[in-house]
């Protein structure tokens, strides 16, 4: 018999105001939350607005820090607090040097989801002064690069284990199709580096080579909602090697019209993240249950 486990948003993004206030985070609340002792790598880490001056670097500082995390396999964003169950606060200044140049540095405080302060750390970085004035992108690159390098150790765990016994089964990250802008190839990729992070063999696109193969795709679908809004279905299914499905997960959501047309950046891990905990339990119904097929 098939079994289905539904996850279903909020709709948060509704009660935002504009201005300074977060963006909207469509699907940041499907995740069941976290209760952890330590940072997980599912858990992902949200980056707050930085403080202080230079505000040409401090106000790119946060994006940019998100995007070097990702490069490390760590899940992060810097437009939503919603993604995670970590939030990592930061504050620059700017301290003159010789010659023109000076030095910027950034400290870095992780808070768990009680707030309590898990890590401090502090990285400086030196350029010609004229560049932090006016936030230089390769200025502002190198010193979020140093700090996702120093702050990444921070937020690696020992990865959940879902290997099966007697081996280890192969997951295919297969197709998603229908979303908007480049949320099939965004979508398949997030979740194919949240899942690694389970100590899975995961191979992302392609088919099915071995009968014990595990299949995941998804299917997205966006439809007119309220005024200015869309509404966004994505169903995710797991499925034998041989198409028979062992269980899918939904997520839905309603969001602001047009605003997943381009790029989808970060939304896509936020997304990946939301799912993983369903899917990793239909997975693991199919590593130990590979007969189990209806």
């Amino acid at each position: 018999m098939r079994r289905a486990r539904r996850v279903l948003a909020g709709c948060a993004a509704a009660a935002l105001l504009a201005g300074c206030q977060p963006l909207p985070h469509p699907f940041a609340d499907d995740r069941p939350p976290a209760a952890l002792l330590r940072v997980r790598d599912s858990a992902g880490v949200a980056v707050a607005p930085v403080a202080g001056k230079p505000r040409a670097v401090a106000e790119p500082l946060a994006g940019a820090v998100a995007a070097a995390l990702l490069k490390h396999d760590i899940p992060a964003s810097a437009r939503t607090t919603g993604l995670a169950s970590y939030l990592l606060n930061g504050r620059i200044e700017e301290v003159p040097a010789l010659h023109g140049r000076s030095i910027v540095v950034a400290t870095w405080r992780l808070r768990d989801p009680s707030g309590r302060l898990v890590a401090e750390r502090q990285q400086q970085v030196e350029a010609d002064s004229a560049e932090w004035t006016q936030g230089a992108d390769k200025a502002v690159a190198e010193l979020a690069a140093q700090s996702a390098n120093l702050l990444a150790p921070l937020l690696v765990d020992q990865p959940p284990k879902m290997a099966p016994e007697g081996g280890r089964t192969r997951i295919v990250v297969s197709a998603v199709t229908g979303a908007p802008g480049d949320g099939d190839r965004a979508l398949a990729a997030a979740l194919a580096t949240v899942l690694k992070r389970r100590d899975l063999d995961i191979a992302a696109g392609g088919k099915p080579e071995r009968p014990d193969d595990l299949v995941i795709d998804a299917e997205v679908a966006v439809a007119p909602a309220a005024p200015g809004k869309q509404h966004v279905k994505i169903v995710w299914r797991v499925r034998h090697a041989d198409g028979s499905e062992i269980g899918n997960v939904v997520q839905e959501n309603d969001v602001p019209k047009g605003s997943l047309d381009a790029a989808w950046g970060d939304l896509a891990y936020t997304v990946a993240i939301a799912a993983e905990s369903g899917i990793a339990d239909i997975l693991a119904r199919g590593m130990k249950l590979p007969d189990a097929r209806s």
